[in-house]
């Protein structure tokens, strides 16, 4: 399990308790830190206990000294002998001193050697003065200490002969004479070994491996102490929530040794930009946050401005020179938000308006309108429960033939019924459910009931085929075992894969092609064609068509609202009809809503259409009993 290392055989068990296989998540890191923080007051309870036992060493010895009874020698001389022996075993962690009542060193153990490699009268003519500090203060507050019981010790750093730093651990105690205070008596020990390891186990815990900077742990645990400490202040703080701009792209077609650089390169930038006393943390991915004390809007403006230039610089990495932008989200504290969980949640909300405008550009989270926002964020945070609670819903828009008007298939849209903001076209939160995640679970259900709608009107036994066409994004394609998905479900209700038809956009294509080409092929074994949704509003993908199975080409709406009502020819729209034809793809046309419309593609040899001019999206029931059906 731990690859050979040799590992304290207490830690080996820690990290086994907690199930630790390599890789820290947040859960098992706390988990991690609370066992340390015991180990270290086992720790603490053996010191005092070694303390307790030099103490009684030393009473004794004391006792037995001043007892004249010649039957007490032997038992003196043994008890010095037990007390040199445990100063002698405690060698390699501990040295002794002594100090007078003006703090200055009287004494000092020659086992200061064996830790900094000093002699006794070396160590008092190089330190003395720094010890010195005490006088009649140290002895004042050691004698309080002492009347509550408890001799608390403390922590300094010095160097060795060699210039080396050691971190020392340092317990004092009274010296009396007939209960006056005649000086103080320390032991130094050397805990610079713990030190090293607790700063160690904190870099793990708390700094993000590729970039150096703060992780999404230590950024949380810093917000929250920030937030008390402003909260008592009065003060404010803003947050930056910084998403680079096609990171993924770059991931996927250069591959994740350059993405790992360019991270890099953009940590760098940004660290040259940003005060020292600012917080930097990676979040995850291409996700950072930045932290700024004390500053206004319009300071902040002006910083997120310089950030902007620092990431978008030209990034040499091997033989690539890469320019990249970020999108930003802003918040205030208190005014945004008055808990990490609101910050980060509406910084993020923030930075993803920033992406709907356009990208490289910010908001502030008060510039979005607050009846919208408000809206987005009850749909965010219901639309994990609506797919359970049975709150989305399908339609279907009919594709009829233009020459006949004849039906031969329909198109599945996503509607969601709301229980407080009532009925949402897919526009309003397809977008959400991409950037939350949500639309791999949202897929999975729409292919679903999908293929259970098929199945159930094949069961009509009327001598018709039902044949669905079903909206795939990005997301899905790219992370979703989208195959099997299908495939599982053709089988459950036991239809034929030629019923479903794929469509996709144009910026599938845009990944890995080759990648996606694999992935289109394997789905079309499953008798399952594909259909290119919005032709004609990207820009990549005619260089690729003649490579893809594409088996149907559909023309987005804006093409066909160009039509000209007199009949004039429009060049595009009749460019791209022609194209699909010569790849013998069936042509579909998306929006037509006039009948000038329906003839001009007619004389175009458009095959099929969609839109108001025929039927809107129906519900199953009442595309059953439909008239056209």
């Amino acid at each position: 399990m731990w690859g050979g290392t040799c590992m304290n055989k207490l830690l080996e068990y820690q990290l086994t308790s907690i199930d630790y296989q390599g890789v820290f998540d947040e859960k098992k890191s706390l988990s991690f830190l609370k066992l340390v923080n015991e180990t270290y007051d086992k720790t603490n309870e053996y010191r005092a206990y070694q303390r307790h036992m030099l103490d009684v060493a030393k009473d004794k010895i004391h006792t037995l000294s001043h007892c004249k009874n010649k039957e007490t020698y032997h038992s003196v001389l043994l008890m010095e002998k037990r007390y040199e022996r445990l100063i002698d075993n405690l060698q390699p962690y501990y040295f002794f001193y002594a100090k007078n009542s003006e703090g200055r060193f009287t004494s000092v153990s020659h086992t200061v050697f064996n830790m900094l490699g000093f002699t006794p009268e070396e160590f008092i003519k190089q330190y003395s003065d720094r010890f010195s500090y005490g006088l009649r203060s140290d002895i004042e507050t050691k004698l309080l200490i002492s009347e509550y019981g408890y001799n608390a010790p403390y922590e300094i750093t010095l160097k060795n002969k060699q210039g080396l730093i050691f971190h020392l651990e340092i317990t004092e105690y009274l010296i009396y004479d007939n209960e006056k205070v005649i000086g103080i008596e320390g032991i130094f020990r050397n805990i610079t070994e713990h030190t090293v390891q607790k700063e160690r186990m904190s870099n793990m815990l708390y700094n993000d491996t590729l970039t150096g900077i703060s992780n999404r742990l230590h950024l949380e645990v810093l917000m929250e102490k920030l937030i008390v400490e402003q909260y008592n202040r009065d003060s404010t703080f803003s947050m930056i929530f910084i998403d680079i701009d096609h990171f993924k792209h770059i991931n996927d077609t250069l591959g994740h040794d350059i993405g790992d650089i360019l991270l890099q390169n953009v940590t760098s930038n940004i660290s040259n930009v940003i005060r020292g006393s600012d917080i930097f943390a990676r979040i995850g991915g291409d996700e950072f946050v930045i932290i700024f004390k004390n500053m206004d809007d319009i300071h902040v403006a002006k910083a997120v401005e310089k950030l902007m230039d620092a990431i978008s610089q030209i990034h040499k990495i091997k033989e690539y020179e890469l320019h990249v932008t970020a999108s930003m989200g802003i918040v205030m504290y208190p005014v945004d938000g008055n808990t990490t969980v609101d910050l980060m949640k509406r910084a993020d909300i923030a930075m993803y308006q920033s992406k709907k405008r356009g990208r490289n550009t910010y908001t502030f989270f008060k510039e979005i309108h607050g009846d919208s926002l408000s809206d987005e964020m009850i749909m965010m945070q219901d639309m994990a429960l609506a797919i359970d609670n049975n709150e989305f819903e399908l339609y279907y828009q009919p594709k009829v033939l233009v020459k006949s008007n004849e039906i031969v298939a329909a198109e599945a849209l996503v509607r969601w019924n709301h229980p407080k903001l009532g009925f949402i076209a897919p526009d309003k939160f397809i977008a959400l459910a991409e950037n939350t995640g949500l639309i791999l679970k949202l897929g999975r259900w729409i292919i679903k009931e999908v293929c259970k709608f098929i199945s159930s009107f094949n069961s009509l036994q009327n001598n018709q085929t039902l044949n669905i066409s079903i909206n795939i994004s990005l997301r899905q394609f790219q992370q979703e075992n989208l195959f099997s998905v299908l495939k599982d479900n053709i089988e459950k209700y036991s239809i034929q894969g030629s019923q479903i038809f794929l469509e996709i956009t144009e910026s599938i294509m845009m990944e890995n092609v080759d990648m996606m080409i694999a992935k289109l092929n394997h789905i079309k074994t499953l008798g399952i064609s594909i259909s290119m949704d919005d032709f004609g509003t990207g820009y990549s993908t005619l260089s690729y068509l003649s490579k893809l199975s594409i088996d149907e080409l559909k023309i987005d709406k804006a093409f066909v609202d160009e039509i000209p009502e007199n009949g004039d020819s429009s060049i595009i729209l009749d460019t791209i009809i022609a194209m699909g034809k010569t790849l013998n793809m069936s042509v579909v046309a998306e929006g037509v809503e006039h009948e000038y419309q329906r003839i001009y593609l007619n004389k175009m040899g458009c095959d099929v259409y969609q839109g108001y001019l025929f039927s809107k999206a129906l519900s199953k029931e009442a595309y059953i009993s439909s008239k056209y059906i």
